[in-house]
């Protein structure tokens, strides 16, 4: 199999207005997708169904239980990039543990026939069970990374206004996996954060060294991002309200 378990680590740390940093284990998958039959033949993990460990249409593309994300991917890049290439699609998540999922960014790689990524989808969640996704035509790399420039284009968290400016690196080499995204406020850097992460073989013996490394995971994410926001409110006494949004959104570069 190309999928892989992906054991990491998220950082976070906001330099203005308040200087604030934290960090927190985490276990992701890196999955191709079109290995889901393969996948779902492990004890311990289901595809679209309750086990251990698992993976649901539901919670990515169109969000939809008879919803393959590929065919979701595929599509938009079809009718905006009027690519009609096949390109073997890989997505780095974390997965469901005893059928819950929280996934703050969940990222699509479109990979060529050399192994090359020539597209990226960077799909964003937040805590009101919202989603934007951000397609991008790969053609910019800084330092071997892919380098992405994007307008904030969702409400993420109540400490961050909606007029800033992201700046994406991703590395996906062999044994290893890295995501920095830096935000600005015009020209100020006001946040740094990402997930790091190293490369394992996705098996019943990984899932469960793992898991006993990092039990109940999935769960700690919206735990933790709730004792974040408190201890940050502590500290910044203000607040960004929520703007209304009632359906997913899609942002396209390149």
């Amino acid at each position: 199999m190309e999928s892989t378990l992906q054991p990491g680590l998220v950082f976070h740390q906001r330099l203005s207005p308040i200087n604030y940093k934290f960090n927190h284990k985490t276990l992701l998958i890196l999955i191709n997708l079109n290995e889901l039959k393969i996948i779902n033949k492990l004890f311990f993990f289901s595809v679209n169904s309750f086990n251990l460990f698992g993976f649901n249409f539901k919670d990515h593309g169109k969000r939809k239980t008879d919803s393959n994300p590929k065919n979701f991917i595929e599509e938009k890049i079809l009718k905006k990039f009027k690519d009609k290439k096949k390109y073997t699609i890989f997505l780095y998540c974390s997965p469901s543990f005893l059928g819950y999922v929280f996934n703050p960014i969940s990222i699509y790689l479109c990979k060529n026939e050399k192994n090359k990524i020539k597209y990226l989808c960077y799909e964003v969640k937040n805590t009101h069970h919202e989603q934007h996704c951000y397609f991008i035509k790969v053609n910019k790399l800084h330092n071997k990374k892919i380098y992405s420039e994007l307008d904030k284009k969702f409400y993420v968290s109540p400490f961050l206004q909606m007029q800033l400016k992201y700046k994406f690196y991703l590395e996906n080499a062999k044994e290893n996996f890295s995501l920095n995204i830096d935000a600005y406020k015009k020209n100020q850097l006001i946040l740094k954060t990402g997930i790091k992460s190293k490369s394992k073989p996705l098996s019943n013996l990984s899932l469960i060294s793992e898991l006993i490394k990092n039990l109940f995971f999935s769960q700690k994410i919206m735990i933790l991002i709730h004792y974040q926001a408190m201890k940050i409110f502590k500290k910044q006494r203000s607040f960004f309200l929520k703007p209304e949004k009632k359906h997913d959104t899609i942002s396209f570069y390149g």
